[in-house]
Protein backbone atom coordinates (compact mmCIF):
# COMPACT_ATOMS: atom_id res chain seq x y z
CA UNK A 1 0.00 0.00 0.00
CA UNK A 2 1.09 2.03 -0.23
CA UNK A 3 -1.90 3.80 -0.71
CA UNK A 4 0.39 2.39 1.13
CA UNK A 5 1.61 3.30 -0.39
CA UNK A 6 1.91 3.04 -0.46
CA UNK A 7 1.26 3.40 -1.47
CA UNK A 8 -0.80 2.29 -3.56
CA UNK A 9 -0.89 2.54 -7.17
CA UNK A 10 -0.23 -0.52 -9.29
CA UNK A 11 0.07 -1.15 -13.05
CA UNK A 12 0.10 -4.33 -15.05
CA UNK A 13 0.73 -4.76 -18.75
CA UNK A 14 -1.22 -7.87 -19.69
CA UNK A 15 -0.97 -9.87 -22.87
CA UNK A 16 -4.41 -10.36 -24.31
CA UNK A 17 -5.28 -13.66 -25.91
CA UNK A 18 -6.85 -14.65 -29.18
CA UNK A 19 -8.22 -18.13 -29.78
CA UNK A 20 -5.41 -20.34 -31.02
CA UNK A 21 -3.28 -17.32 -31.92
CA UNK A 22 -0.04 -15.82 -30.65
CA UNK A 23 -1.02 -13.58 -27.74
CA UNK A 24 0.90 -10.69 -29.30
CA UNK A 25 -1.02 -10.80 -32.61
CA UNK A 26 -4.10 -8.63 -32.31
CA UNK A 27 -5.42 -8.34 -35.81
CA UNK A 28 -5.51 -10.18 -39.11
CA UNK A 29 -2.73 -7.89 -40.31
CA UNK A 30 -0.42 -9.27 -37.64
CA UNK A 31 -0.15 -5.96 -35.74
CA UNK A 32 1.07 -6.32 -32.19
CA UNK A 33 -0.78 -5.09 -29.13
CA UNK A 34 0.44 -4.84 -25.55
CA UNK A 35 -2.38 -4.36 -23.08
CA UNK A 36 -1.54 -2.32 -19.99
CA UNK A 37 -3.75 -3.12 -17.03
CA UNK A 38 -3.59 -0.68 -14.13
CA UNK A 39 -5.41 0.29 -10.97
CA UNK A 40 -7.11 3.68 -10.86
CA UNK A 41 -8.78 5.90 -8.29
CA UNK A 42 -10.69 9.09 -9.08
CA UNK A 43 -8.41 10.98 -6.70
CA UNK A 44 -5.17 9.51 -8.07
CA UNK A 45 -4.86 10.26 -11.81
CA UNK A 46 -1.06 10.51 -11.93
CA UNK A 47 -0.28 6.97 -13.02
CA UNK A 48 -2.80 7.09 -15.85
CA UNK A 49 -1.33 10.38 -17.08
CA UNK A 50 2.14 8.85 -17.12
CA UNK A 51 0.96 5.74 -18.96
CA UNK A 52 -0.85 7.76 -21.62
CA UNK A 53 2.28 9.81 -22.22
CA UNK A 54 4.42 6.66 -22.41
CA UNK A 55 1.93 5.07 -24.81
CA UNK A 56 2.22 8.03 -27.20
CA UNK A 57 6.01 7.97 -27.08
CA UNK A 58 6.27 4.22 -27.50
CA UNK A 59 3.85 3.96 -30.41
CA UNK A 60 5.59 6.80 -32.25
CA UNK A 61 8.85 4.85 -32.07
CA UNK A 62 7.37 1.39 -32.68
CA UNK A 63 5.19 1.38 -35.77
CA UNK A 64 2.82 -1.55 -35.82
CA UNK A 65 2.82 -2.02 -32.04
CA UNK A 66 -0.14 -0.69 -30.06
CA UNK A 67 -0.35 -0.08 -26.31
CA UNK A 68 -3.85 -0.75 -25.00
CA UNK A 69 -4.54 0.88 -21.64
CA UNK A 70 -7.13 -0.92 -19.50
CA UNK A 71 -8.11 0.43 -16.08
CA UNK A 72 -9.11 -1.67 -13.06
CA UNK A 73 -11.14 -0.16 -10.22
CA UNK A 74 -10.62 -1.55 -6.72
CA UNK A 75 -8.32 -1.89 -3.75
CA UNK A 76 -4.76 -3.17 -3.91
CA UNK A 77 -5.99 -6.54 -2.72
CA UNK A 78 -8.58 -6.71 -5.52
CA UNK A 79 -5.93 -5.74 -8.02
CA UNK A 80 -3.41 -8.33 -6.87
CA UNK A 81 -6.10 -11.01 -6.88
CA UNK A 82 -6.68 -10.11 -10.53
CA UNK A 83 -2.95 -10.34 -11.25
CA UNK A 84 -2.65 -13.72 -9.55
CA UNK A 85 -5.46 -15.08 -11.72
CA UNK A 86 -3.82 -13.77 -14.88
CA UNK A 87 -0.47 -15.25 -13.86
CA UNK A 88 -1.85 -18.78 -13.68
CA UNK A 89 -1.00 -19.47 -17.31
CA UNK A 90 1.25 -18.20 -20.08
CA UNK A 91 -1.81 -17.46 -22.23
CA UNK A 92 -3.23 -14.87 -19.83
CA UNK A 93 -0.11 -13.75 -17.95
CA UNK A 94 1.01 -10.09 -18.03
CA UNK A 95 3.79 -8.94 -20.35
CA UNK A 96 4.89 -5.97 -18.26
CA UNK A 97 3.59 -4.72 -14.95
CA UNK A 98 4.31 -2.34 -12.14
CA UNK A 99 5.12 -4.20 -8.97
CA UNK A 100 5.33 -3.23 -5.32
CA UNK A 101 8.90 -4.05 -4.28
CA UNK A 102 7.79 -6.30 -1.43
CA UNK A 103 6.10 -8.66 -3.93
CA UNK A 104 9.01 -8.98 -6.35
CA UNK A 105 10.87 -11.87 -4.73
CA UNK A 106 7.70 -13.93 -4.40
CA UNK A 107 7.19 -13.67 -8.16
CA UNK A 108 10.88 -14.38 -8.82
CA UNK A 109 10.64 -17.57 -6.76
CA UNK A 110 7.50 -18.55 -8.64
CA UNK A 111 9.25 -18.04 -11.99
CA UNK A 112 6.90 -15.24 -13.04
CA UNK A 113 9.47 -12.49 -13.72
CA UNK A 114 12.25 -12.16 -16.30
CA UNK A 115 15.64 -10.70 -15.32
CA UNK A 116 16.48 -7.39 -16.99
CA UNK A 117 20.27 -7.42 -16.60
CA UNK A 118 21.06 -7.92 -20.29
CA UNK A 119 18.88 -4.94 -21.24
CA UNK A 120 20.16 -2.75 -18.41
CA UNK A 121 23.75 -3.23 -19.57
CA UNK A 122 22.94 -1.46 -22.83
CA UNK A 123 20.72 1.26 -21.30
CA UNK A 124 22.89 4.28 -20.38
CA UNK A 125 20.30 5.64 -17.94
CA UNK A 126 20.73 2.69 -15.56
CA UNK A 127 24.38 3.41 -14.82
CA UNK A 128 24.10 7.19 -14.97
CA UNK A 129 20.78 8.04 -13.28
CA UNK A 130 19.93 5.38 -10.69
CA UNK A 131 21.73 5.41 -7.32
CA UNK A 132 23.00 2.04 -6.13
CA UNK A 133 20.58 2.04 -3.21
CA UNK A 134 17.62 2.46 -5.57
CA UNK A 135 18.87 -0.31 -7.85
CA UNK A 136 18.52 -2.78 -4.97
CA UNK A 137 14.74 -2.33 -4.92
CA UNK A 138 14.09 -5.16 -7.37
CA UNK A 139 17.16 -7.33 -6.88
CA UNK A 140 16.35 -11.01 -6.57
CA UNK A 141 18.02 -13.61 -4.36
CA UNK A 142 20.16 -14.51 -7.38
CA UNK A 143 21.48 -10.91 -7.50
CA UNK A 144 19.72 -10.28 -10.82
CA UNK A 145 17.57 -7.19 -11.38
CA UNK A 146 13.87 -7.76 -11.98
CA UNK A 147 12.48 -4.26 -12.32
CA UNK A 148 13.18 -0.58 -13.03
CA UNK A 149 12.05 1.73 -10.20
CA UNK A 150 9.53 4.46 -10.94
CA UNK A 151 9.42 5.70 -7.34
CA UNK A 152 10.74 5.38 -3.85
CA UNK A 153 9.49 6.85 -0.57
CA UNK A 154 9.95 7.50 3.13
CA UNK A 155 7.51 7.78 6.02
CA UNK A 156 6.99 10.02 9.02
CA UNK A 157 4.42 12.22 10.76
CA UNK A 158 2.21 14.88 9.20
CA UNK A 159 0.38 17.30 11.53
CA UNK A 160 -2.11 20.17 11.39
CA UNK A 161 -0.63 23.46 12.64
CA UNK A 162 -4.08 24.90 13.29
CA UNK A 163 -5.13 21.99 15.49
CA UNK A 164 -1.80 22.08 17.31
CA UNK A 165 -2.33 25.78 18.03
CA UNK A 166 -5.77 25.08 19.49
CA UNK A 167 -4.32 22.26 21.60
CA UNK A 168 -1.51 24.49 22.88
CA UNK A 169 1.24 22.40 21.28
CA UNK A 170 4.27 24.36 20.13
CA UNK A 171 5.32 24.16 16.49
CA UNK A 172 7.52 23.18 14.82
CA UNK A 173 6.74 19.94 16.62
CA UNK A 174 9.70 17.65 17.25
CA UNK A 175 8.66 14.58 19.28
CA UNK A 176 11.59 12.62 20.69
CA UNK A 177 9.78 9.46 21.87
CA UNK A 178 6.54 7.53 21.41
CA UNK A 179 5.40 9.07 24.70
CA UNK A 180 5.73 12.54 23.14
CA UNK A 181 3.47 11.46 20.26
CA UNK A 182 0.85 10.09 22.65
CA UNK A 183 1.05 13.21 24.82
CA UNK A 184 0.27 15.38 21.79
CA UNK A 185 -2.62 13.12 20.75
CA UNK A 186 -4.07 13.25 24.28
CA UNK A 187 -3.82 17.05 24.33
CA UNK A 188 -5.69 17.24 21.04
CA UNK A 189 -8.43 14.94 22.35
CA UNK A 190 -8.84 17.06 25.47
CA UNK A 191 -8.63 20.54 23.98
CA UNK A 192 -9.91 20.12 20.42
CA UNK A 193 -13.01 17.92 20.65
CA UNK A 194 -14.57 16.56 17.49
CA UNK A 195 -11.32 15.85 15.63
CA UNK A 196 -9.30 12.66 15.22
CA UNK A 197 -6.14 13.13 17.30
CA UNK A 198 -3.98 10.48 15.58
CA UNK A 199 -4.39 8.27 12.52
CA UNK A 200 -2.47 5.25 11.27
CA UNK A 201 -3.36 2.24 9.12
CA UNK A 202 -3.98 -0.79 11.32
CA UNK A 203 -6.43 -3.20 9.67
CA UNK A 204 -6.38 -5.90 7.00
CA UNK A 205 -8.28 -3.85 4.37
CA UNK A 206 -5.20 -1.61 4.17
CA UNK A 207 -2.85 -4.52 3.55
CA UNK A 208 0.79 -3.54 3.32
CA UNK A 209 0.00 0.03 4.34
CA UNK A 210 -0.90 -1.33 7.76
CA UNK A 211 2.17 -3.55 8.00
CA UNK A 212 4.79 -1.23 6.59
CA UNK A 213 3.82 2.31 7.46
CA UNK A 214 1.97 1.28 10.56
CA UNK A 215 3.53 -1.61 12.45
CA UNK A 216 7.05 -1.59 10.99
CA UNK A 217 7.37 2.15 11.63
CA UNK A 218 6.96 1.22 15.30
CA UNK A 219 8.88 -2.07 15.42
CA UNK A 220 11.98 -0.79 13.63
CA UNK A 221 12.11 2.09 16.11
CA UNK A 222 12.47 -0.28 19.10
CA UNK A 223 15.84 -1.54 20.36
CA UNK A 224 16.86 -4.29 17.95
CA UNK A 225 13.36 -4.42 16.47
CA UNK A 226 13.11 -6.36 13.22
CA UNK A 227 10.99 -8.99 11.51
CA UNK A 228 14.02 -10.82 10.09
CA UNK A 229 17.52 -11.42 11.43
CA UNK A 230 19.92 -10.91 8.53
CA UNK A 231 22.86 -12.44 10.40
CA UNK A 232 21.15 -15.70 11.26
CA UNK A 233 18.89 -15.52 8.20
CA UNK A 234 15.83 -16.38 10.21
CA UNK A 235 12.47 -14.78 10.98
CA UNK A 236 12.06 -13.28 14.42
CA UNK A 237 9.21 -14.37 16.67
CA UNK A 238 7.50 -11.74 18.76
CA UNK A 239 9.75 -10.19 21.42
CA UNK A 240 9.50 -7.10 23.61
CA UNK A 241 9.74 -4.64 20.71
CA UNK A 242 6.99 -6.50 18.85
CA UNK A 243 4.71 -6.50 21.90
CA UNK A 244 5.47 -2.85 22.68
CA UNK A 245 4.57 -1.91 19.10
CA UNK A 246 1.23 -3.64 19.48
CA UNK A 247 0.85 -1.84 22.79
CA UNK A 248 1.19 1.55 21.11
CA UNK A 249 -1.58 0.67 18.66
CA UNK A 250 -3.71 -0.68 21.49
CA UNK A 251 -3.28 2.58 23.42
CA UNK A 252 -4.35 4.64 20.41
CA UNK A 253 -7.64 2.78 20.10
CA UNK A 254 -8.42 2.05 23.77
CA UNK A 255 -7.99 5.75 24.62
CA UNK A 256 -10.06 6.81 21.59
CA UNK A 257 -7.13 8.70 20.11
CA UNK A 258 -7.54 7.12 16.66
CA UNK A 259 -10.19 6.91 13.95
CA UNK A 260 -13.57 5.37 14.68
CA UNK A 261 -13.79 1.67 13.90
CA UNK A 262 -15.74 2.25 10.69
CA UNK A 263 -13.00 4.56 9.43
CA UNK A 264 -10.19 2.28 10.60
CA UNK A 265 -11.66 -0.50 8.42
CA UNK A 266 -12.50 1.77 5.48
CA UNK A 267 -10.29 0.90 2.47
CA UNK A 268 -10.58 4.56 1.40
CA UNK A 269 -9.26 5.97 4.68
CA UNK A 270 -6.30 7.47 2.83
CA UNK A 271 -8.63 9.50 0.64
CA UNK A 272 -10.54 10.77 3.67
CA UNK A 273 -7.31 11.88 5.33
CA UNK A 274 -5.96 13.71 2.29
CA UNK A 275 -9.14 15.17 0.83
CA UNK A 276 -11.28 15.80 3.90
CA UNK A 277 -9.74 15.43 7.35
CA UNK A 278 -6.59 17.50 6.95
CA UNK A 279 -7.98 20.22 4.63
CA UNK A 280 -11.09 20.63 6.82
CA UNK A 281 -9.35 20.57 10.18
CA UNK A 282 -10.58 17.15 11.32
CA UNK A 283 -7.25 15.41 12.01
CA UNK A 284 -4.31 16.30 14.22
CA UNK A 285 -1.52 13.81 13.41
CA UNK A 286 -1.10 11.19 10.69
CA UNK A 287 1.58 8.49 10.39
CA UNK A 288 1.97 8.39 6.63
CA UNK A 289 4.22 8.78 3.62
CA UNK A 290 6.09 11.40 1.62
CA UNK A 291 3.43 11.30 -1.10
CA UNK A 292 0.69 12.86 1.06
CA UNK A 293 1.34 16.33 -0.39
CA UNK A 294 0.26 15.11 -3.83
CA UNK A 295 -3.34 15.17 -2.61
CA UNK A 296 -3.14 18.95 -2.25
CA UNK A 297 -1.21 20.00 -5.35
CA UNK A 298 -2.76 22.00 -8.22
CA UNK A 299 -2.72 18.79 -10.29
CA UNK A 300 -4.86 16.97 -7.70
CA UNK A 301 -8.59 16.41 -8.08
CA UNK A 302 -9.11 18.55 -4.93
CA UNK A 303 -6.27 21.08 -4.68
CA UNK A 304 -5.54 22.69 -1.30
CA UNK A 305 -3.29 25.70 -1.97
CA UNK A 306 -2.97 26.53 1.74
CA UNK A 307 -1.34 23.24 2.70
CA UNK A 308 2.19 24.63 2.75
CA UNK A 309 1.18 26.99 5.57
CA UNK A 310 -1.31 24.74 7.35
CA UNK A 311 0.67 21.50 7.50
CA UNK A 312 3.80 20.44 9.34
CA UNK A 313 5.95 17.34 9.01
CA UNK A 314 8.39 15.69 11.40
CA UNK A 315 10.22 12.36 11.77
CA UNK A 316 8.65 9.44 13.61
CA UNK A 317 10.75 9.12 16.75
CA UNK A 318 12.24 5.88 18.03
CA UNK A 319 10.52 4.33 21.05
CA UNK A 320 12.55 5.99 23.80
CA UNK A 321 14.75 8.29 21.76
CA UNK A 322 17.31 5.61 20.94
CA UNK A 323 19.88 6.48 18.27
CA UNK A 324 19.53 7.60 15.56
CA UNK A 325 16.45 9.24 17.12
CA UNK A 326 14.11 8.71 14.20
CA UNK A 327 12.87 5.88 12.02
CA UNK A 328 11.51 5.54 8.50
CA UNK A 329 10.53 2.74 6.14
CA UNK A 330 11.10 2.84 2.40
CA UNK A 331 9.61 0.93 -0.48
CA UNK A 332 8.43 1.94 -3.90
CA UNK A 333 7.33 0.57 -7.24
CA UNK A 334 9.20 -1.02 -10.12
CA UNK A 335 8.23 -1.84 -13.67
CA UNK A 336 8.88 -5.52 -14.27
CA UNK A 337 8.76 -7.91 -17.21
CA UNK A 338 6.88 -11.20 -17.15
CA UNK A 339 8.84 -14.35 -17.85
CA UNK A 340 5.92 -15.31 -20.12
CA UNK A 341 6.28 -12.23 -22.37
CA UNK A 342 6.55 -13.48 -25.97
CA UNK A 343 8.27 -10.39 -27.33
CA UNK A 344 10.67 -9.40 -24.60
CA UNK A 345 12.41 -6.75 -26.70
CA UNK A 346 9.18 -4.77 -27.13
CA UNK A 347 8.37 -5.36 -23.47
CA UNK A 348 11.73 -3.92 -22.47
CA UNK A 349 11.35 -0.98 -24.82
CA UNK A 350 8.08 -0.09 -23.13
CA UNK A 351 9.72 -0.31 -19.69
CA UNK A 352 12.59 1.97 -20.73
CA UNK A 353 10.12 4.41 -22.33
CA UNK A 354 7.82 4.54 -19.31
CA UNK A 355 10.77 5.13 -16.98
CA UNK A 356 12.60 7.76 -19.01
CA UNK A 357 13.22 11.17 -17.44
CA UNK A 358 10.17 12.86 -18.92
CA UNK A 359 7.71 10.22 -17.74
CA UNK A 360 9.33 9.73 -14.34
CA UNK A 361 9.24 13.50 -13.79
CA UNK A 362 5.54 13.65 -14.67
CA UNK A 363 4.80 10.83 -12.24
CA UNK A 364 7.03 12.10 -9.42
CA UNK A 365 5.70 15.66 -9.57
CA UNK A 366 2.13 14.42 -9.57
CA UNK A 367 2.40 11.77 -6.85
CA UNK A 368 4.82 13.42 -4.46
CA UNK A 369 6.83 10.19 -4.39
CA UNK A 370 10.58 10.53 -4.10
CA UNK A 371 12.26 10.40 -7.50
CA UNK A 372 14.39 7.31 -8.23
CA UNK A 373 16.34 9.08 -11.00
CA UNK A 374 19.10 11.61 -10.28
CA UNK A 375 18.14 13.85 -13.19
CA UNK A 376 14.52 14.02 -12.02
CA UNK A 377 15.54 14.83 -8.45
CA UNK A 378 17.71 17.66 -9.77
CA UNK A 379 14.99 19.13 -12.00
CA UNK A 380 13.53 22.42 -10.62
CA UNK A 381 10.01 21.22 -11.47
CA UNK A 382 10.39 18.32 -9.05
CA UNK A 383 10.32 20.44 -5.90
CA UNK A 384 8.81 23.67 -7.25
CA UNK A 385 5.52 23.48 -5.32
CA UNK A 386 6.47 21.04 -2.57
CA UNK A 387 8.58 22.50 0.26
CA UNK A 388 8.53 19.15 2.08
CA UNK A 389 10.59 17.27 -0.54
CA UNK A 390 13.99 17.84 1.09
CA UNK A 391 12.70 16.68 4.48
CA UNK A 392 11.32 13.42 3.12
CA UNK A 393 14.43 12.83 1.01
CA UNK A 394 16.69 13.37 4.03
CA UNK A 395 14.85 10.64 5.95
CA UNK A 396 16.67 8.15 3.74
CA UNK A 397 19.50 8.42 6.27
CA UNK A 398 17.38 6.63 8.92
CA UNK A 399 15.25 4.43 6.71
CA UNK A 400 14.76 0.65 6.74
CA UNK A 401 13.56 -1.79 4.10
CA UNK A 402 11.21 -4.70 4.45
CA UNK A 403 12.66 -8.23 4.42
CA UNK A 404 11.16 -8.78 0.99
CA UNK A 405 11.79 -12.50 0.73
CA UNK A 406 9.43 -14.93 -0.92
CA UNK A 407 7.37 -15.57 2.23
CA UNK A 408 7.20 -11.93 3.34
CA UNK A 409 3.64 -11.36 2.03
CA UNK A 410 2.47 -14.21 4.28
CA UNK A 411 4.35 -12.78 7.26
CA UNK A 412 2.79 -9.39 6.53
CA UNK A 413 -0.67 -10.94 6.58
CA UNK A 414 -0.01 -12.34 10.07
CA UNK A 415 1.12 -8.90 11.25
CA UNK A 416 -2.11 -7.41 9.95
CA UNK A 417 -4.13 -9.94 11.93
CA UNK A 418 -2.58 -8.95 15.25
CA UNK A 419 -2.76 -5.24 14.41
CA UNK A 420 -6.45 -5.65 13.74
CA UNK A 421 -6.86 -7.30 17.14
CA UNK A 422 -5.43 -4.12 18.68
CA UNK A 423 -7.78 -1.98 16.64
CA UNK A 424 -10.87 -3.86 17.78
CA UNK A 425 -9.63 -4.64 21.28
CA UNK A 426 -10.30 -8.35 20.83
CA UNK A 427 -6.96 -9.29 22.44
CA UNK A 428 -4.32 -7.83 24.71
CA UNK A 429 -0.91 -7.02 23.17
CA UNK A 430 0.91 -9.94 24.81
CA UNK A 431 -1.76 -12.44 23.73
CA UNK A 432 -1.70 -11.14 20.16
CA UNK A 433 2.10 -11.29 20.11
CA UNK A 434 1.91 -14.94 21.16
CA UNK A 435 -0.56 -15.63 18.35
CA UNK A 436 1.96 -14.19 15.88
CA UNK A 437 4.81 -16.24 17.34
CA UNK A 438 2.69 -19.40 17.15
CA UNK A 439 1.68 -18.74 13.52
CA UNK A 440 5.10 -17.69 12.22
CA UNK A 441 6.72 -21.14 11.74
CA UNK A 442 3.78 -22.27 9.65
CA UNK A 443 4.13 -19.41 7.15
CA UNK A 444 7.94 -19.31 6.82
CA UNK A 445 8.62 -23.01 6.36
CA UNK A 446 9.07 -24.50 9.81
CA UNK A 447 10.41 -23.79 13.32
CA UNK A 448 14.01 -24.11 12.11
CA UNK A 449 13.54 -20.85 10.21
CA UNK A 450 12.48 -18.88 13.32
CA UNK A 451 14.34 -17.46 16.28
CA UNK A 452 12.93 -15.99 19.48
CA UNK A 453 12.61 -12.24 19.71
CA UNK A 454 14.49 -10.36 22.40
Amino acid sequence: MRRAMVASILTVAVATTACGADTQDKSSSGAKEIEVLYRVEPSWPHLEKMLKQAKTQFEAAHKGVTIKLTAVQGTNEVYYTKLALLNRSAESAPDVYLHDTFQVNADVAAGKLAPLDDYLKTWPDWAAQYPDSVKQAAKGPDDKIYGVPISTDTRGLWYSKDIFAKAGIQTPWEPKTWADVLTAARAIKQKVPGVVPFSMYSTKPHGEAATMQGFEMLLYGTPGGTLYDDTQKKWVAAGKGFTDSLGFINTIYRENLGPKQADAFNPKLGEKIGQDWFPNGKLGIDLDGAWMAAAWKPTSTKPWPQWTEKMGWTPMPTQNGEAPGAVSMSGGWVMAMSSYAKDKKDAWDFISTATNKENTLLYSVGTGDLAPRKDVAADPKYSADNPSVKFWSDLASVTHYRPAYEVYPKVSAEVQKVMEAMTTGSKAPDAAAKDYADALPGVVGGPDKVISGS
